[in-house]
């Protein structure tokens, strides 16, 4: 029998005075129960440390760098194109994406840049790695290379491609971009089975939830504004900065459960949703270290 069938029973049955009475009574006695402000920070803390071990994992996960014998290259960093307009590669292997790869060729390549050949501007292919190289005087470079071209943008010449290079050249290059990552689908995919579980958990206990909880619309509507800007620099401007990620997804698991704490009052829906905001965020995360 469902929880409103037993309240309308309940509320059927004679008022009891003298027991209402006694309630009354011990509730105006009993001092107020203030919660506990240690509970508080202490779920703070356990979002706040989930965020230190993600930027940790961040700062320390990324290939450390093989820098050039002759010290005069810093890094080379490489960020695989596949057809968007504009120039995507950045310096630092903290925007996803963007690999390292400063390896013996390919500072051999960049370091005898001036010795290749010039040729005329061949056909752009849709296909080509965009590589920055950091010298340590501070001077950085911007190249596009593909299989029939080396373009060096920040000077405007064409050199041959990596057709013509050593073949650990372009080795260097797909070994870094085909490393082990976290594919997309497997958010939705996440999310869409915890969403069931929690469902199936509702269901099974009888558990109805609010019908509406205040400023939960409009923190989405803000939420899905972000997502599609996010999606439009994404795909028209370049790569995310993955700590700028991280601030983003810790902000929405806050203000999520901010709202959600203080509209319900139902012990197992607020367990239930604390495990998917966390699990959301957690999801992501783990997307986030490893793009």
């Amino acid at each position: 029998m469902k929880l409103d069938d037993h309240l309308k029973q309940l509320n059927e049955l004679p008022q009891n005075e003298a027991l209402k009475k006694s309630i009354y009574q011990n509730i105006h006695k009993k001092p107020v129960k203030r919660r506990n402000p240690l509970k508080t920070f202490r779920e703070i803390g356990v979002m706040a440390a989930i965020c230190f071990i993600g930027l940790f994992l961040l700062f320390t996960s990324d290939t450390l760098n093989n820098q050039a014998a002759s010290g005069e290259i810093a890094e080379i960093t490489s960020y695989e194109n596949n057809g968007e307009k504009g120039f995507r590669g950045r310096t630092s292997t903290l925007f996803i994406g963007v690999e390292n790869v400063t390896t013996d060729e390919m500072v051999t390549l960049f370091e005898n840049i001036s010795e290749l050949p010039a040729v005329m501007a061949p056909p752009k292919s849709d296909v080509h790695y965009d590589i920055v190289v950091l010298y340590k005087n501070g001077e950085k470079r911007k190249f596009e290379l593909a299989w029939n071209y080396l373009y060096d943008v920040t000077n405007d010449a064409y050199y041959p491609g990596y057709e013509q290079y050593p073949s650990a050249v372009l080795s260097d290059l797909e070994n870094a971009h085909d490393r082990l990552q976290f594919p997309s689908i497997f958010i939705g995919l996440g999310i869409l089975a915890m969403i069931l579980v929690a469902s199936s958990y509702y269901r099974r206990r009888q558990i109805e939830l609010p019908k509406k909880i205040r400023g939960l619309g409009m923190a989405m509507t803000i939420y899905l504004i972000v997502v599609a800007f996010m999606g439009y620099y994404y795909f028209m401007i370049g790569p995310f900065y993955k700590p700028l990620l991280v601030l983003l997804l810790f902000i929405y698991g806050f203000s999520f459960w901010w709202l959600i704490k203080k509209e319900v009052t139902n012990l197992n829906i607020l367990k239930v949703e604390k495990y998917k905001i966390l699990f959301i965020v957690l999801w992501f995360l783990i997307w986030i270290i490893m793009a």
